[in-house]
């Protein structure tokens, strides 16, 4: 069963073909390529977004000495009972249809408190445009959270019945290696709660097969996918393809064999990644009318919607504090570790 998977999904994307480089963001190209959100936040968080002044005269922003990152982080030294000060970042440009490849050295850490979120969004009014949100997670969640958002009339269906991917169970595997939590991407839909929109969970190891196809013969098979596992990795590469009938994203840890190939590449080729840790496709969503005209965010909040909603699931326990608002406010040295390193962002298209 594996290796027929392993074998509809090459042919699945063997049928996009390669990729070429026509948008480059990195290092000295990053900061000019985006705009400073400075507004309140939109979900909302206990966080205060700065324009470029204020990233500027906070230290927020910078470009890695001896190296190609750029550093995107929030405030560690100060109590402020307007929210934390950090970063939202949207790119000018939008894009239709393409390769996105993110090399992420680090991610804000597993945080109690903590958003982070990597992500695009259409230009009207949400959700109208769609939402992808490749690399995202809240409070202090191990693993990451792919999601699609978008108005009534897109319900994926690659996934069994069992919502299972290759990853941790013998269940019947579906094309990808995470676990599907929902499969309606409307925000509004009836049986799922609020926002939720269609979710895949990535695992927290790989079975030993797709381990060896993905990181190598004497990889381990945990798959450091989000937060501070991801960091203490060395962070990876995120791939995002989206096509006319499918979205997929990857995920390749730095010290894999893909990881040294993909972060060079001019001509990328997806039908060589093997298995995604997502993938939505399905005749029950019409691609190209949800998802059009989407913009680059990387961004991290606090509390708001969805961490502070979260709250005591387990971080009210282990912080001893009762809300997420007091505990941002009064911690600002627990978000040391919530900034973003990221050492290539490349676009291509066919």
């Amino acid at each position: 069963m594996l290796a027929t998977v392993f074998v509809l999904l090459a042919a699945a994307s063997a049928a996009s073909g390669t990729y070429t480089l026509t948008d480059d963001l990195t290092h000295k190209k990053f900061f000019s390529a985006f705009n400073f959100y400075s507004s309140p936040d939109p979900t909302g968080g206990f966080v205060q977004y700065q324009d470029l002044r204020g990233a500027i005269k906070n230290n927020l922003i910078s470009y890695k000495p001896n190296s190609t990152s750029i550093y995107m982080g929030v405030d560690s030294t100060t109590r402020d009972s307007k929210g934390r000060a950090s970063m939202r970042l949207e790119s000018k440009k939008t894009w239709n249809h393409g390769l996105l490849i993110a090399d992420i050295a680090h991610m804000p850490a597993s945080t109690c408190g903590s958003w982070p979120a990597f992500w695009m969004l259409g230009k009207q009014e949400w959700p109208v445009g769609g939402e992808i949100d490749i690399l995202e997670g809240v409070n202090d969640q191990e693993t990451n959270a792919v999601t699609l958002h978008t108005s009534k009339g897109c319900v994926v269906s690659n996934a069994t019945d069992l919502r299972g991917g290759l990853g941790e169970a013998d269940n019947v595997a579906a094309p990808f290696t995470g676990f599907m939590k929902t499969d309606d991407c409307d925000v509004a839909a009836a049986d799922q709660d609020k926002n939720v929109g269609c979710s895949i969970n990535a695992p927290k190891s790989l079975p030993a097969s797709a381990a060896g196809a993905q990181m190598g013969s004497t990889a381990t098979n945990l798959f450091p996918s989000y937060g501070t596992t991801f960091n203490k990795a060395n962070g990876g590469i995120y791939a995002m393809e989206w096509t006319a009938t499918f979205i997929s994203v990857w995920f390749f840890p730095f010290h894999s064999p893909i990881y040294q190939s993909l972060s060079s590449q001019s001509n990328p080729d997806p039908s060589s990644f093997g298995p995604p840790l997502a993938h939505f496709s399905g005749a029950g969503c019409d691609f190209p009318a949800r998802f059009k005209d989407l913009r680059i965010i990387f961004n991290t909040a606090f509390c708001g919607q969805w961490a502070g909603k979260d709250w005591d699931q387990s971080c009210r326990k282990k912080t001893g504090v009762s809300t997420c608002e007091q505990y941002v406010r009064e911690h600002p040295e627990a978000f040391e570790d919530s900034f973003w390193e990221i050492r290539g962002l490349r676009w291509f298209e066919q």
